[in-house]
């Protein structure tokens, strides 16, 4: 039981919640009222889950000293050493077959975002998260490809705008990561950290939210759907600022533990998930 309670965290199931961006896509296009779009979507998610698990394990692999002098990770299973380094590779690799599997059994289309995924966070834990600003702009890709695997999966276009937007929402929460490792774990816990500085950081996540507020509100004023949004424009502002108070304060690393451990972000997020699907679908 403690070995598979050792996998478990290995997987970070927890963290599957960022691949329930595959159904942003069908959201906007109005697609979830639609019975047809739901097992497409679960195949889809799980396909990402499984990808996403087998870059986690691998890039444990790759930090394995680095999250030894880590005041969190080294309780990690790898750096603790609850689970070998072969078992591990193994894992990595059983996942990454799997998750490729499911995504071909759903359209080739698909797969080959699932590829693209999985080379894209495999180069990026040999080599891009140690380049400045490339490091936090692969992991804003990876989050757009969440985005548009999605629209590809249910056959609709994404807005422009729309994907202009997450894409500066998912550097702003890059860049947030990085400045809460700063925050709590200082320079020696990543080596690219050396090179951020918190001046340089504050400027950078400034920028990337007056991006993300504009591109979102580009979309509400030039879409058709968008204009019924327009009142969720100040709830997205709010959520972007309040979160960047938390991450300032030190209140986690990690998008869900600084909504979840901070109640005013996690009031502006539930409150504008709320807000878009209720003034999307029932006005």
């Amino acid at each position: 039981m403690r070995k598979l309670r050792a996998y478990r965290r290995l997987l970070r199931v927890e963290q599957w919640y960022k691949n329930a961006l595959i159904a942003i896509p069908a959201t906007f296009a109005l697609k979830l009222t639609s019975a047809r779009v739901y097992p497409p979507l679960a195949l889809g998610f799980l396909a990402l889950s499984l990808a996403s698990s087998s870059i986690y394990v691998f890039n444990d692999i790759r930090d394995l000293e680095e999250d030894r002098a880590h005041p969190v990770k080294r309780h990690r299973p790898l750096p603790s050493g609850q689970v070998s380094v072969g078992e591990a590779a193994l894992l990595a690799l059983l996942l990454a077959f799997s998750a490729l599997a499911v995504a071909l059994a759903l359209s080739l289309t698909f797969a080959l975002m699932v590829l693209a995924f999985i080379l894209l966070s495999a180069l990026y834990s040999l080599l891009l998260k140690r380049i400045a600003v490339v490091d936090v702009t692969a992991i804003a890709l990876n989050y757009l490809i969440r985005v548009v695997s999605g629209a590809a999966l249910v056959g609709v276009e994404a807005s422009p705008w729309l994907v202009s937007g997450f894409f500066f929402l998912a550097l702003f929460l890059a860049l947030s990561k990085r400045k809460a490792e700063l925050v709590v774990a200082g320079a020696t816990a990543r080596s690219v950290l050396r090179v951020y500085s918190r001046e340089w950081l504050n400027q950078a996540l400034a920028m990337t939210a007056a991006m993300t507020i504009v591109t979102y509100a580009v979309y509400c004023a030039e879409v058709p759907l968008g204009r019924k949004l327009v009142p969720t424009i100040p709830i997205m502002a709010f959520f972007l600022l309040r979160y960047t108070l938390a991450v300032e304060r030190g209140v986690g690393e990690h998008p869900h533990e600084v909504i979840l451990r901070d109640k005013p972000s996690l009031a502006a997020a539930l409150a504008l998930a709320a807000s878009v699907l209720a003034l999307a679908y029932l006005t």
